[in-house]
């Protein structure tokens, strides 16, 4: 069997539609079924007529069904055959089209539909097709806009319902729009490092992390700091934070483990790395230089002085050895030189040995010379001092004068050679100039060897003096103090003034940073203005981070200053009084204390009695200040009192005992004055 239309779908509500059922098969009853949205009805039961006049009432898709059977067949039918027919044309459309902001969309991304319709007053609805599946969004409202989040990757069609508000219709008109997701790369960890040149306790260990990223996608990072014992702590909570620094007061090894995902992202984590690191107690000990005051040879009884140039450490302890003719050993002292008087010829060995005061093995550093001692008599040839003409800000390309003092022998030569980096880069050979202007033109740690020998020596050197100047691009910007009004107690809405002195003061950029218990408040940007007023607007520890640098430095900051303010809500509970109401105090007789205090805010009351040789609590801290009771023996009574403000995590801040005594009641007025005689 087979449903034929007078007039092919789509047709307007209306119109008159014959349909008609062709079959090979002759003599059958046909009936006649009509579904939308789900409802069937019947419009014709069995007959021998294979046609129906329909006249569609409401735009829809329409299900029509015919089912067949032999006029003598006992089956509820035997054939059946299904059309679809949609009421609804073109130009009765609600819906001229529906708009998306992206063509293609990335996991994360959020996805703004629109709809653009012919009408106004309308009603609209809401399907994602999922899985060939059609799942509701968003059942009918007013809003012909639309916004969700991609989540999955594929291909996915939105259908919009739509009709007016009046409509009984399930729907007036409906379109739909199809969209592509796609997956987005996977995050990658591409590097992690500690930043921080010298990993030791107590100093600020910066660590940062760089991944596959781009201006587009957020990631988001997790660390974990673990120890040798495996004990975990979280660092950094899920942040755009790629930079985490913390302050370590344990020496030893650690992980960092970072965690890193897309801000959308349903997993723990995208991509995972670890860094393995070991906090020092102090950085690494070096023994520099080790020096004596006068050159080998010398003359048995004459006093040498060797002493050491030593780097890292923290306390440090000092070890001398001499070997030779003779031995001598100081042992460990924080004496970091050796003043020695030989009286034996020979030739000697001078050991210096360097360590901290934790360390538990022998030695952490060990430098020696060889050292000769003659009877021969001479003048030895000395260097006394070398002077530089700039103690500090020394820049490149600004001449420094170097001049040396020295005595003995009979005509003395000055030589001086410059080292950068442990490479010599100029010579200036004996002369008898003792002194030298340098140009240095890079920045670096310069070492100046000092050489001065008498002009008739045949040694390479007489006597020698190394100096270390440090050569920068510019004069740093120290702060050199911040001074801030003076001031023992600050409270909320206190105006704090800071002032910042500093070298180079034109030159001179700060950075003021404010936090409050731990809290980031405020940051400025680096400003030539030397100072910092704000008023606290709250109780708590506030700290203020002062940066310095010079105009010219490019990265970070040269010096820096830190101040700590505590901030109280009001002044202190002081002057706490407790009064009577009365002189004579009998038993049975009610008594009443009172305080009076000054400072604090919401103040809070405790308050204790003592009877009979025994204190107990007669009151928690509550808001009343006045304390009521009734004597029933006779004798001394101590009342304390104890105050505070209501926000102070305290026991209390003020006191005071208030003693007093009870006494019988009595009859008369003579017996007062038995009593009082």
């Amino acid at each position: 069997m087979e449903i034929n239309f007078n007039l092919s779908s789509p047709q307007r509500k209306g119109e008159n539609i014959e349909i008609t059922v062709d079959s090979k098969k002759e003599n059958l009853l046909y009936k006649f079924f009509i579904g939308l949205d789900g409802i069937w009805h019947t419009l014709q039961d069995f007959s021998k007529s294979d046609t129906y006049k329909w006249i569609p009432k409401k735009n829809g898709k329409y299900v029509l069904m015919v089912q067949g059977k032999d006029k003598d067949s006992k089956k509820s039918f035997d054939y059946v055959t299904r059309a679809d027919y949609i009421v609804g044309i073109e130009d009765e459309h609600i819906i001229k089209e529906i708009l998306l902001d992206k063509e293609e969309y990335l996991i994360g991304d959020k996805i703004n539909l629109s709809v653009d319709a012919y009408k106004s007053n309308l009603l609209f609805k809401y399907w994602l097709k999922i899985n060939d599946g059609w799942e509701l969004m968003k059942n009918y409202s007013p809003q012909d806009t639309l916004s969700f989040t991609a989540n999955t990757p594929g291909f996915y069609d939105v259908l919009i319902e739509c009709k007016e508000v009046n409509s009984k219709n399930n729907f007036d008109d409906f379109k739909k729009i199809s969209f592509n997701i796609k997956n987005i790369d996977p995050v990658e960890i591409k590097d992690f490092k500690c930043v921080t040149p010298d990993i030791m306790v107590g100093e600020e260990l910066i660590f940062k992390i760089n991944s596959n990223s781009n201006e587009e996608r957020m990631l988001i990072y997790k660390f974990f700091k673990i120890d040798s014992k495996g004990n975990i702590k979280c660092i950094q909570d899920y942040s755009t934070k790629n930079i985490v620094s913390y302050i370590e007061n344990i020496k030893g090894k650690y992980k960092l483990l970072c965690f890193v995902k897309d801000m959308y992202s349903n997993r723990e984590y995208d991509d995972r790395a670890v860094i393995n690191y070991e906090v020092e107690p102090y950085k690494k000990i070096k023994i520099k230089e080790l020096i004596a005051d006068l050159s080998s040879p010398q003359l048995s009884g004459t006093e040498i002085s060797f002493k050491t140039i030593v780097e890292g450490g923290k306390n440090l302890l000092y070890r001398f050895i001499v070997e030779g003719t003779y031995s001598e050993d100081t042992g460990y002292s924080r004496e970091d030189s050796l003043l020695w008087k030989c009286s034996k010829d020979g030739d000697y060995v001078i050991k210096a040995m360097v360590k901290d005061i934790s360390f538990e093995d022998e030695y952490e550093d060990i430098k020696e010379m060889e050292y000769s001692i003659s009877k021969k008599a001479k003048n030895p040839v000395i260097i006394k001092d070398v002077s530089v003409d700039k103690k500090k800000d020394i820049i490149v390309n600004k001449p420094v004068k170097i001049k040396v003092k020295a005595e003995g022998g009979l005509e003395l030569k000055y030589s001086f050679i410059v080292y950068l980096l442990d490479k010599e880069v100029e010579t200036i050979e004996y002369g008898d100039c003792n002194s030298v202007n340098f140009t240095p033109m890079v920045p670096g740690e310069y070492c100046i060897e000092v050489r001065v020998k008498d002009k008739y020596s045949n040694k390479e050197y007489d006597c020698h003096w190394i100096l270390t100047l440090n050569v920068n691009e510019y004069v740093k910007g120290n702060i050199e103090y911040v001074l801030i009004n003076p001031k023992e107690y600050y409270m909320v809405g206190d105006t704090i003034d800071l002032e910042v002195v500093s070298e180079n003061t034109k030159d001179t950029l700060i950075k003021y940073i404010l936090k409050v218990d731990g809290h980031l408040i405020e940051e400025t940007s680096f400003v030539k203005n030397k100072k910092y007023i704000f008023k606290p607007k709250c109780r708590g520890s506030y700290l203020i981070e002062i940066q310095g640098k010079s105009v010219y430095c490019e990265k970070g900051y040269d010096s820096k200053k830190q101040v700590k303010i505590k901030v109280h809500d009001a002044l202190p509970v002081m002057n706490t009084k407790l009064f009577i109401d009365n002189t004579n105090i009998y038993i049975n007789e009610p008594v009443v204390l009172r305080v009076e205090n000054e400072g604090g805010i919401d103040v809070s009351y405790e308050f204790y009695i003592m009877e009979q040789g025994e204190w107990r609590k007669a009151q928690s801290y509550s808001k009343k200040d006045y304390y009521a009771f009734i004597p029933f023996v006779q004798g001394k009574y101590k009342i304390l009192v104890l105050t505070k403000s209501n926000y102070k995590n305290c026991s209390y801040e003020d006191y005071d005992i208030f003693e007093f005594e009870t006494y019988e009641e009595m009859a008369t007025v003579q017996s007062l004055v038995d009593y009082a005689l």
